[in-house]
């Protein structure tokens, strides 16, 4: 799968443990009319920056995946259940996780991680990837 890049500055906005939710926003400005959220679900193992401009999502594979799933100790059985991302490598940032969706919203409710009338850019879960990347 090719990166995805979104060209615009992103911050960390919430992380819960309870809830195993990771929220990477980059919030509307005069040159940008839309915010773009970036919602982990099921998150088992984080490694950030404060923050990423652009933002690139890499799919881990072969011996960099490998890795990650060794440091999250997360179970053999559940690995094909996992999706790797690097940010845009191991080195600057990983996320461990079951499910990821970039969504766009013009809505002002900045402090929920799927926003009333968000449309969804991509949405990526083990086996499948919308929209198609291939």
């Amino acid at each position: 799968m090719d990166p995805i890049v979104l060209d615009r500055r992103f911050r960390v906005w919430r992380y819960g443990v309870g809830h195993s939710q990771l929220l990477l926003r980059s919030p509307a400005d005069r040159d940008e009319p839309e915010s773009v959220h970036v919602l982990f679900e099921g998150v088992c193992a984080v490694k950030l920056r404060t923050s990423y401009h652009p933002l690139t999502l890499q799919r881990a594979g072969g011996e960099e995946r490998e890795r990650i799933l060794a440091f999250t100790e997360v179970p053999e059985k559940l690995h094909a259940r996992m999706l790797c991302w690097t940010l845009p490598n191991e080195d600057e940032g990983f996320i461990v996780c079951g499910r990821a969706t970039v969504l766009a919203t013009s809505g002002s409710d900045i402090d929920a991680a799927w926003p009333p009338g968000a449309r969804v850019l991509y949405r990526f879960s083990p086996g499948v990837d919308f929209p198609s990347t291939s």
